[in-house]
């Protein structure tokens, strides 16, 4: 068979391929979360001390009506997702030699935000979690959050929020999460005497709205089929998520 021979012509019309590249940040990234996914959930009320920082996913599994399209013992679509990353992260002082219960400790306080609600049930929730290395934590979150859509994190902000103090509680809204899920004792009415600005009946409409579009997806497989395709670099940089919990962490 003959060599053909490439004219520049030849290049400038064939197909034009990203090359895959599994070291972009991005890629990187998607590697945890398939990791954190591959792991078997465990009841959020029942786990067991650990050390490390990392990321995770929280399920519900319960009667709420509100939640019915993803309440699933299976643990298909998560209705949160965050990261715990060790004290000092953000100034970049991490000492590596310090052990943390970064992650644990966040954990704990999302069980004891639920523990104190009155329509919710910690026994309803199932957790994934994983440890992992400080650097990929915020990135597998963000990728996380762009691909698992959880409710949470989207359409309800509030839920890893901390107590904000005496004085911010005085200035603050009470969060919309505890609008619908009121309880926790800081942003009681006495505590945080200023309403959401989103009323509880504009975030049970956007919570309907949103489950109905993405609850019914098998994002663990979108998940996989992603991993393969490949991120570019722009798609982490580019999210067009805006309303992720900034708070969490």
């Amino acid at each position: 068979m003959a060599k053909v021979r490439r004219t520049q012509s030849w290049f400038d019309n064939a197909e034009q391929h990203e090359p895959y590249d599994p070291l972009t940040l991005v890629n990187l990234a998607r590697s945890v979360e398939l990791a954190l996914l591959a792991r078997e959930t465990v009841p959020l009320g029942a786990i067991p001390p650990f050390v490390g920082a990392g990321v995770y996913a929280i399920y519900y599994t319960g009667p709420h009506e509100l939640y019915r399209p993803i309440s699933d013992t299976a643990c298909h679509t998560p209705i949160y997702v965050g990261k715990a990353v060790p004290a000092g992260s953000r100034k970049g002082i991490v000492d590596a030699r310090s052990r943390t219960a970064a992650l644990w400790d966040r954990l704990e306080e999302h069980r004891e935000s639920i523990a104190a609600v009155g329509n919710l049930e910690v026994g309803d929730f199932l957790v994934r979690y994983l440890v992992t290395i400080e650097i990929f934590i915020p990135l597998a979150e963000r990728v996380m959050i762009r691909q698992l859509r959880p409710v949470w994190n989207l359409q309800l902000d509030g839920f890893g929020n901390h107590d904000p103090g005496k004085n911010r509680r005085l200035a603050q809204q009470r969060p919309a999460w505890d609008e619908l899920h009121p309880g926790r004792w800081w942003s009681a009415q006495e505590m945080m005497p200023t309403p959401c600005g989103t009323s509880p009946e504009v975030s049970i409409e956007r919570i309907r709205a949103h489950l109905a579009a993405y609850a019914n997806q098998d994002l663990r497989a979108i998940a996989d089929v992603n991993a393969l395709r490949g991120y570019g670099q722009m798609d982490l940089l580019e999210d067009d998520i805006a309303e992720v919990d900034q708070t969490d962490g």
